[in-house]
C-alpha cells in the first residue's frame, strides 16, 4: 500500500491559525490618551470585535454544514471563543448596571 496516493486524494481541510481577539491583546496607550480614556468608545470596540467573532464562528459553522473541508478543531475553538467573548461582555454590562443602579439609590 502506497502511503502517497492515499495522501494525495485525501481533500484539503482548511487550518486557520487562531490569534487572541484584539481586545484581549496587550494595548500599548500613548501617555497623552491616558487621562482622558472613553469608556463608550473601548466598549463599542469591544462589542464590534465579539460581533465579529460570532460571525466568524457562524461562518465556519455554515462552511461545515454544506460539506466544505474545514478543520473540526478550528471551528470548536471559534465557536467556544465566540461564547466566551459573548459571556464576557454581557458580564460585564450586568456590572455596569449593577453600579448604575447602585448610583442611582445614592442620597444626596
Amino acid at each position: 500500500m502506497e502511503i502517497k496516493g492515499i495522501v494525495k486524494d485525501l481533500p484539503r481541510i482548511e487550518v486557520l491559525e487562531l490569534q487572541p481577539p484584539k481586545w484581549l491583546q496587550p494595548a500599548k496607550p500613548s501617555t497623552a490618551e491616558l487621562p482622558y480614556a472613553d469608556f463608550g468608545r473601548l466598549l463599542s470596540e469591544v462589542i464590534s470585535q465579539v460581533n465579529e467573532a460570532q460571525q466568524h464562528s457562524a461562518e465556519l459553522a455554515q462552511r461545515f454544514a454544506r460539506g466544505e473541508p474545514v478543520d473540526e478543531q478550528t471551528l470548536v475553538l471559534a465557536m467556544e471563543r465566540a461564547s466566551l467573548a459573548f459571556q464576557l461582555v454581557l458580564q460585564v454590562r450586568n456590572k455596569v448596571l449593577e453600579a448604575y443602579q447602585e448610583l442611582m439609590r445614592l442620597q444626596v
